[in-house]
């Protein structure tokens, strides 16, 4: 439906020049609303009428309303057919998340319009967005918000020419200066005498305290009127009674008439996303094969799965207590499930992969690497000695008998298996006979990360030897805490071969502390700080390298 006009009635005021008392109306297509009042004094029952009168006039091809809600009045709207997002003030990643829905259906409209005004287009139109706000003072005054003020300033002033009407109600005008000029429509119900002069730049007669009962200048003239008067001026309101959503017959009538139809919905995830709350989301989606499913992403609201067939390297980073080992879970859950893999756990002293360890333990398949051990070590000459090697002394062993030979291999002029157990030894490999395949590698020791001969040599030999034959063997290594790395050539082959990472911190604060230190490095610490929330318990970001690509998650929360 092409629309030139989106009228609202919304009341009747009093114009006394010229003796008549119309329909208040408005036209979302020309003008933006802002609504001032007081506690109890009928902004909400505006809100309510607007959201009924749209539901009443459109249907979810041609209009689709978000909702921050920073009252905490409007949580009954959530799951109209019409709102495709309602969020309140709780977590501050909505709050981010529907600017960034707004402001890309802006982007969006300005490509389809091609330069045109939404109204001027004689062709199929985008579909129109209401953006309502209430407090906005709230939203305004809160310091984690600031980053995106500027945001809604851009929204108001850009957005109605392309199809995004923007409503708000506000207490009082403090730190709204600056917005003001974007909206032509402004109703005043109860508020102080000096307050309304702020609004319409001429003194009026207080309201007191009459709910609905208020201000208004004119933006739309009804039809039936022929006289002419001031449009700017602020003439008496009284705003009509809003049907109440609350009420059994609304959602009836809505159901009736819109059946199961929609717009697309943006819901709000619970605090603690379990499995099952994750399938009731991500409903009507089709799994993949040899995938496991991490969590939902905030923006789009999709499941979110690391695929195996193409991601054979992961890192996970993150503050202690933030939920790395419960994302671990969820990373290896279909791979114990499936039975065909062999698991490789290298821990360290504090045993946080001995529990996952322990659940395979019966399988002859896993193999568990932590401490100092004593072992038999041949020497060329044939002579056995006891000796006892370092964790990633045994690490290296393992690997070298066998996932990968290493008797040939050579780190400048020495062979590395001498640089790492010490000359004359003779370790037998059996990888060149038969090579495991279908190997899951959970590395979570610290050791691989401290500046020693031995990590250094498995940063640039072993590590980018191993991550080249990943894909034809069916090898996936996962590092599961992955600690700061101080020397600069073992970081840069260490980030060289991570294709996807994880983060269970705050990006921006993490970036800034670690600059260039992390596979995250290279971003902007401005960009991510107006772009990303902070993370709650329960959220992570995943970056895939390769299409350097950055989402938020809320992550499922493994059932123990």
């Amino acid at each position: 439906m092409i629309k030139k006009e989106m009228l609202c009635v919304l009341g009747r005021q009093d114009i006394p020049v010229i003796q008549e008392q119309p329909d208040f109306i408005v036209d979302l297509l020309q003008t933006n609303i802002l609504m001032f009042g007081s506690a109890m004094s009928g902004k909400t029952n505006l809100l309510k009428l607007l959201v009924t009168i749209l539901h009443k006039q459109y249907r979810e091809t041609d209009e689709q309303i978000f909702i921050l809600d920073f009252g905490g009045a409007l949580a009954e709207f959530e799951n109209l057919p019409l709102v495709a997002a309602y969020f309140d003030n709780a977590n501050e990643e909505y709050v981010k998340r529907v600017f960034k829905l707004v402001e890309d259906r802006l982007k969006e409209n300005i490509t389809e319009l091609k330069g045109k005004n939404y109204i001027s287009v004689n062709s199929e139109q985008p579909i129109h967005t209401t953006l309502l706000i209430d407090n906005v003072n709230a939203f305004i005054d809160e310091p984690r918000y600031s980053m995106y003020q500027e945001k809604l300033a851009k929204l108001c002033r850009d957005g109605l020419s392309k199809g995004i009407t923007i409503v708000m109600t506000a207490s009082s005008t403090k730190g709204l200066g600056s917005y003001m000029n974007s909206f032509k429509q402004k109703i005043a119900l109860e508020m102080p005498a000096e307050s309304y002069t702020d609004i319409f730049n001429h003194k009026v007669i207080p309201v007191g305290n009459n709910p609905g009962h208020g201000y208004a200048n004119v933006t739309v003239i009804p039809k039936n009127i022929k006289a002419t008067f001031p449009i700017q001026n602020a003439y008496e309101l009284q705003l009509n009674l809003a049907d109440s959503i609350t009420k059994p017959e609304f959602y009836e009538n809505a159901y009736r008439v819109f059946g199961n139809r929609s717009v697309k919905k943006y819901k709000r995830f619970p605090e603690t996303l379990t499995e099952s709350e994750f399938y009731r989301f991500a409903e009507n989606v089709t799994y993949e094969g040899n995938t496991a499913y991490i969590g939902l992403d905030y923006t789009e609201c999709k499941p979110y799965g690391i695929n195996y067939e193409s991601t054979k390297v992961i890192s996970i980073y993150g503050k202690k207590e933030f939920g790395k080992t419960n994302l671990l879970h969820r990373l290896i859950k279909p791979l114990m499930d499936d039975g065909m893999y062999h698991f490789v756990f290298f821990d360290d002293g504090r045993e946080q992969l001995k529990d996952i360890y322990d659940k395979l333990s019966k399988n002859s398949r896993s193999v568990y690497i932590q401490g100092y051990e004593e072992t038999v070590i041949k020497t060329k000459t044939g002579a056995e000695n006891i000796v006892k090697l370092s964790p990633i002394q045994l690490f290296v062993k393992h690997i070298h008998e066998y996932y990968m030979d290493m008797s040939g291999i050579r780190r400048m002029s020495n062979l590395v298996l001498n640089d790492i157990f010490g000359s004359g030894v003779s370790i037998n490999s059996f990888a060149g006979e038969n090579i495991r395949t279908n190997t899951v590698f959970v590395l979570q020791s610290k050791f691989l990360y401290v500046n020693s001969p031995a990590a250094k040599i498995f940063m640039e030999i072993i590590l980018p030897s191993l991550a080249a034959r990943a894909e034809e063997n069916n090898w996936i290594f996962i590092f599961s805490d992955v600690k700061n790395i101080s020397d600069g050539d073992n970081r840069d082959n260490f980030n060289s071969c991570i294709e996807t990472a994880f983060l269970l911190d705050n990006i921006a604060e993490f970036v800034s502390e670690r600059g260039q230190k992390s596979v995250f490095g290279n971003m902007d610490v401005k960009s991510l700080k107006e772009e990303y929330a902070k993370c709650e318990i329960g959220d992570g970001y995943v970056y895939s390298i390769e299409k350097d690509d950055l989402k938020k998650l809320k992550i499922i929360k493994e059932e123990v």
